[in-house]
């Protein structure tokens, strides 16, 4: 059987736009959209994994930058009080040479976190890959539910990929 070319090249063309517009964002603090995430509630009672999603490393040592540090330190909050279970820290090179996973990870090694305790996913460059490569790793590990850690600004539009990607989720934001 042959498919027509023209609906096939249609659907290409609007997930590559989708894509190419993940990476041209601009996150601006909208209060109401913010609220509206820290305010989720459900699922109750401890999560499967937070899911902390990327920012860049250092450009010239690759090394945890400020923004990653502020994800790494409330994901192992998180780790030490019980809320979860595991960290998935996810992010690819997408903005210099260093995998933002990695860096994060390291980071969360050094402050403590068993090394049993993370699952990195190095490959995402945008945030809708965050999330669809994250809820892999979260399916192998047969985990269903996430704390996402991002910055307040960068929440809102996380969620909306959460919800889409149907992960059960309640949210935190580190620079708060």
């Amino acid at each position: 059987m042959r498919l027509p070319r023209a609906p096939l090249v249609a659907l290409f063309v609007a997930a590559g736009a989708a894509g190419c517009a993940d990476l041209i964002h601009n996150d601006r603090q909208d209060a109401v959209a913010l609220r509206r995430a820290l305010e989720v509630a459900d699922p109750a009672g401890p999560l499967d994994v937070a899911l902390a999603l990327g920012c860049p490393a250092n450009d010239d040592s690759g090394e945890a930058s400020a923004c990653e540090r502020c994800r790494v330190d409330s994901a192992l909050g998180a780790y030490r009080a019980g809320e979860v279970k595991a960290v998935i820290f996810s992010g690819g090179p997408a903005h210099n040479r260093f995998v933002e996973a990695e860096a994060m990870g390291q980071a969360a090694l050094a402050g403590g976190l068993p090394a049993a305790a993370i699952h990195p996913e190095p490959g995402a460059l945008t945030t809708w890959m965050n999330l669809r490569l994250s809820r892999r790793i979260m399916r192998q590990h047969g985990m269903r539910t996430a704390l996402v850690i991002s910055t307040a600004a960068h929440l809102p539009r996380a969620r909306r990929f959460v919800e889409w990607y149907g992960i059960p989720a309640r949210y935190r934001a580190c620079d708060l």
